[in-house]
């Protein structure tokens, strides 16, 4: 599958999580076009991920359990206006390393 299909699979299924209107697996699934166990192994990524994805039984939905939703990289200008946090989340380039949940984190020593 093409990164950019991942993307826009992830994102819709972001939208759907956020608004709490998934439905069941199967209604999620067919929402998606895609088989049920393929929503199951994108919920447990985005799990793996960092997302707190539940699933409301009386309701019939999943739903984040924090307040956020999935971020997705994407282009960004470099106009772009920061703010003053923002330089001190970045670090140093040499202390960053690699990481399977989040792209770069600080190293540990």
């Amino acid at each position: 599958m093409s990164l950019i299909k991942t993307l826009k699979r992830l994102e819709y299924a972001n939208f759907l999580i956020k608004k709490k209107v998934t439905g069941n697996l199967a209604e999620f699934a067919k929402k998606m076009g895609v088989s049920k166990r393929t929503v199951s192994e994108l919920i447990t990524q985005m799990r793996e991920m960092g997302a707190t994805i539940l699933y409301d039984r009386n309701r019939e939905t999943y739903y984040y359990s924090e307040y956020g939703e999935f971020s997705i990289s994407r282009f960004v200008n470099y106009g772009q206006v920061m703010t003053r946090e923002d330089p001190s989340l970045i670090g140093k380039p040499e202390e960053l390393c690699f990481s399977e949940k989040a792209i770069f984190v600080p190293c540990n020593k």
